[in-house]
């Protein structure tokens, strides 16, 4: 299962094993695909608690960057999942519908947390490969159909956006960048996956991979779903790769991590995902 290796200069094969992990550049990234097919296939899911400030930008640069900045017969589906914000979030999303007819908008009053919204999101949606991205602006639209073409390409089966492989980086204050490196390598050797950056929450995965995984254990707490994913799913042997991206700050409201807390809890759970103790 090994990954077809692209021209010479344009990645790398990092990690060892029997299923490498593969670094990609713009470049190989399937190009005879075309922008249509992409559209019709992909379902972009947002998870969303008081992103008010952010939502609306986001889903127009979502559209337009797909789209190519003109009308497009064949758009993606977007799909909001919000857990009742009181800052309107989802009032906000409602008024995009009449522009975005593949616009949908969940609203959940009887459950929260970041990872059973990104499930439910999935469940929600009604094409075959999914991209799950951050609400608050950090996340570069125009690498969506990037990670969509990799996975379409059947090159790969799961394409993860990475801040922590060369071309990608975290614009951020120096301590975070360091406290999230560092979260990144202890994860990383805790489970021996070759994947750099196992904590973004950016990546695209065709829908039919998800069912040979336990999606009941994997989609529980908060960003440590994204790293139990992609171990579960490495160790089913799934296909994996890495595509460089740029991390900006959120454009508006607060971040709901407390970086202390989350490292905690993620560096327990990838202990207890190694031991087998989920």
């Amino acid at each position: 299962m090994r990954l077809s290796e692209p021209a010479r200069g344009y990645a790398d094969i990092i990690g060892a094993g029997a299923f490498p992990v593969t670094t990609v550049s713009g470049d190989q990234i399937a190009q005879q695909i075309a922008p249509e097919t992409v559209n019709s296939r992909t379902s972009i899911i947002l998870p969303t608690y008081n992103e008010g400030g952010n939502v609306a930008p986001l889903i127009d640069k979502i559209y337009h960057t797909m789209n190519g900045h003109h009308p497009a017969t064949v758009t993606p589906e977007v799909v909001v999942v919000d857990d009742n914000s009181p800052d309107g979030t989802a009032r906000t999303c409602e008024s995009l519908r009449a522009k975005y007819p593949s616009l949908k908008i969940v609203v959940r009053t009887d459950a929260r947390g970041l990872a059973s919204a990104v499930r439910r999101g999935i469940s929600e949606s009604s094409r075959d490969t999914v991209v799950v991205m951050d609400a608050d602006l950090s996340h570069d639209c125009h690498v969506i159909s990037k990670l969509v073409k990799a996975v379409l390409s059947d090159t790969t089966d799961i394409a993860v956006a990475s801040r922590y492989v060369r071309g990608g980086r975290m614009v951020a204050p120096l301590p975070s960048k360091a406290g999230s490196r560092a979260l990144n390598l202890f994860i990383r050797t805790i489970l021996g996956i070759p994947v750099h950056d196992l904590t973004g929450g950016f990546f695209a995965v065709r829908k039919r991979h998800l069912e040979s995984l336990d999606t009941n254990g994997i989609f529980t707490g908060y960003g440590d779903y994204c790293f139990a994913l992609l171990y579960e799913g490495f160790k089913k042997g799934l296909r994996l790769c890495e595509y460089p991206f740029e991390y900006y700050p959120r454009r508006a409201g607060s971040s709901k991590t407390n970086f202390f807390r989350a490292g905690f809890s993620y560096g327990l759970r990838a202990l207890r995902l190694r031991t087998g103790l989920v």
